[in-house]
């Protein structure tokens, strides 16, 4: 579904259009993290974010890396349920909305509300078919997944390209297949291992 939010709300000239902040962030800064719970609602504009929580040890685990026109940040419709970080992955630029503003729009501006409930159940659906994968694939066929599924190129906030796989930590990979650290580095290298024989026999 191709819309604009920011470009939607300038065209339209709506009311607290004032109370979108861009930002600018360096790579590594945590945006959020517990016990806070209010926050604004954030879009990337270029960059990457690992949102995620933490165990009882206090270790960081990652739920999902967002990329340019994501939204995220606490809506605040779960009673207090938010137990989240967000942290830059690269330099990002961001928007910042004033979250009781952003309620506003995509519950009283049809375009925006049709918009937003479309974001929300695709991303409901990329954790849905993750959790599939958790419980159906082996081992090999859920890196080979998380690898595919992190292909895309993205442009960061100084302009520099990424493959968003090249992002992500053996823990992250971990935490979105649901296996250990070990595991998922023993498959690559099993992985890299038959690339490398295929290649060797195709030289020869």
């Amino acid at each position: 579904m191709e819309f604009n939010l920011f470009e939607y709300l300038r065209g339209k000239g709506e009311e607290g259009f004032t109370q979108v902040k861009p930002l600018e962030i360096e790579k590594g800064i945590l945006l959020y993290q517990p016990p806070q719970r209010v926050t604004p609602i954030y879009e990337i504009v270029k960059g990457a974010i690992r949102i995620g929580s933490y165990s009882l040890q206090g270790e960081e685990i990652c739920y999902d890396i967002l990329k340019p026109g994501d939204f995220f940040g606490n809506l605040q419709y779960l009673n207090g349920q938010f137990f989240e970080f967000a942290k830059t992955l690269t330099p990002v630029i961001l928007r910042a909305y004033d979250q009781p503003y952003f309620k506003k729009i995509t519950t009283q501006i049809p375009e925006v509300s049709e918009w937003f409930s479309y974001k929300l159940v695709s991303r409901w659906c990329r954790a849905e078919e993750r959790l599939f994968a958790v419980r159906s694939l082996n081992a090999q066929e859920k890196v080979q997944r998380i690898l595919k599924q992190f292909q895309e190129q993205i442009e960061d906030g100084t302009g520099k390209n990424h493959s968003l796989v090249n992002l992500l930590t053996l823990q992250d990979m971990a935490d979105l297949t649901g296996m250990t650290r070990q595991t998922v580095s023993k498959v690559i290298k099993e992985e890299l291992f038959r690339a490398g024989q295929k290649r060797s026999k195709i030289r020869t």
